[in-house]
């Protein structure tokens, strides 16, 4: 591992996702992010991939290293399968365990990593240009502890597909003390929803009225105002990623 860089990356994907869009999310990220810079792409029900990439990119099970996601499954089933409706507009709000594997597989990760900086990205967002050193600092700040996505602007909980995590920073193991509650013991259950999204914007917010900062990316400008919901691809990540957030990874190859 490359101990004296400032950033690392992890991600997480299944078999489906990898045959649709996550081998091009590797490839391109092997192709244009900055050769110091490591992925740790975690694979889940699946076979190790056999695509050839840099040593830099990691490959690892989901299966034999998250068990706590498995864990998670087990004990929440029940609570999981009592949603508050069965709106199929609204099903994601109640998809607590799909929406775990991000969680786990970004704690897993915490626990090894050697940067200073740990990135989250999406297994269905597409590098298109070089993403240098220098973009990357202009995401975060010594005193801000989460750089995210912010959807405040239209009262939306936020774009998780993109987070960095401040790993030096004091409030980090507050920050993830809360998450373990959420999760670990089940509180998302009594929140109004229960999705990675929302439950990270809840404990981020608690963390800011403690008084520690964070970073909203979409403050740095949006490029186009009348598409407020896609902050990604309108905010200074869409200048060197595509997000095919949802149904849009199904179509990308036309777009």
């Amino acid at each position: 591992m490359n101990t004296n860089n400032s950033f690392s990356v992890v991600t997480t994907f299944n078999n489906e996702t990898y045959k649709v869009i996550a081998s091009n999310m590797v490839k391109s990220f092997d192709k244009f992010w900055d050769k110091n810079i490591s992925l740790f792409a975690y694979y889940e029900d699946m076979n190790r991939p056999i695509d050839k990439f840099s040593e830099r990119i990691n490959l690892l099970s989901f299966n034999d290293l998250i068990k706590d996601w498995y864990v998670f499954r087990d004990n929440f089933k029940g609570l999981e399968s009592i949603k508050p409706d069965n709106d199929l507009n609204s099903f994601y709000k109640y998809s607590a365990t799909k929406f775990a594997h991000k969680v786990y597989t970004i704690k897993h990760q915490l626990k090894k990593c050697e940067t200073d900086y740990l990135i989250w990205l999406d297994s269905d967002i597409l590098t298109i240009s070089n993403v240098k050193f220098d973009l990357l600092k202009k995401l975060v700040k010594k005193e801000s502890y989460l750089s995210y996505l912010g959807r405040e602007h239209i009262q939306f909980h936020s774009e998780c597909g993109f987070l960095i995590f401040n790993i030096r920073h004091k409030s980090h193991q507050d920050f993830w003390n809360n998450m373990s509650q959420m999760y670990d013991k089940g509180g998302l259950f009594e929140e109004k929803e229960w999705h990675d999204s929302y439950i990270f914007d809840l404990v981020r917010i608690k963390m800011e009225k403690n008084g520690y900062q964070n970073l909203n990316i979409s403050s740095l400008g949006l490029k186009k105002t009348h598409d407020t919901l896609n902050v990604f691809d309108n905010s200074i990540l869409g200048d060197f990623m595509i997000h095919f957030k949802g149904n849009r990874k199904f179509n990308y190859e036309a777009s």
